[in-house]
């Protein structure tokens, strides 16, 4: 019984998305893509049924919080850039936008190759974080997102380091060290654009 929900768990989450993909989407719907995406806490959990026993099973739990972590990461960056009128900041969204994107795909190719379920959308307490987020305006914003963007990769960093060090699957440690440099360099950035907005 549990090979067969171990197999047959995938295809309904792959069915759950074909349903809401929006083909057939009905005018008054105001369902999102995103609001019936996979979730960490629920990739967890279909990581930890699928991999019982697997030296992976430890790893996905990384892999999924680094990937819903990239997610986030990409949603505020991506809308920082249409929000703030600072030069200096729509350039630190830009580049942020671009390199967890990049990292992002690298992630899922990875996760694929390992059969990871990785999340597709932030939970709802990170969508509330983003929503008081853009609440703000101006210098405020500007300061928010760049505090925000600080905790993020400091809290990645710690991540990425104890993965990097402790994973059981070596293509899983060696990804998160390969990532781990840039996640150092997007902190520098970071604080060096609030020194310029203090």
């Amino acid at each position: 019984m549990k090979n067969l929900t171990t197999l047959l768990l995938p295809l309904a989450i792959t069915g759950l998305f074909a349903c809401n993909s929006g083909a057939n989407r009905n005018a008054n719907d105001t369902t999102t893509a995103a609001d019936t995406g996979i979730t960490q806490d629920l990739a967890q959990d279909v990581n930890k049924d699928m991999l019982e026993g697997d030296s992976l099973r430890g790893d996905s739990k990384a892999m999924t919080e680094a990937a819903e972590d990239g997610l986030w990461e990409v949603k505020v960056s991506t809308d920082a850039q249409t929000k703030t009128t600072n030069a200096g900041v729509k350039n630190v969204a830009k580049h942020m936008q671009e390199a967890h994107e990049k990292a992002n795909k690298e992630l899922m190719d990875l996760a694929g190759k390992k059969n990871v379920i990785l999340p597709t959308a932030i939970s709802d307490a990170k969508a509330k974080d983003v929503s008081d987020l853009f609440a703000k305006s101006g210098t405020d914003f500007d300061k928010a997102y760049l505090e925000e963007l600080k905790d993020a990769h400091e809290r990645a960093i710690n991540l990425f380091d104890k993965t990097a060090a402790d994973a059981n699957d070596p293509d899983v440690k060696a990804w998160f060290g390969k990532t781990l440099p840039e996640l150092r360099k997007h902190l520098d950035m970071i604080k060096k654009e609030q020194e310029k907005i203090k």
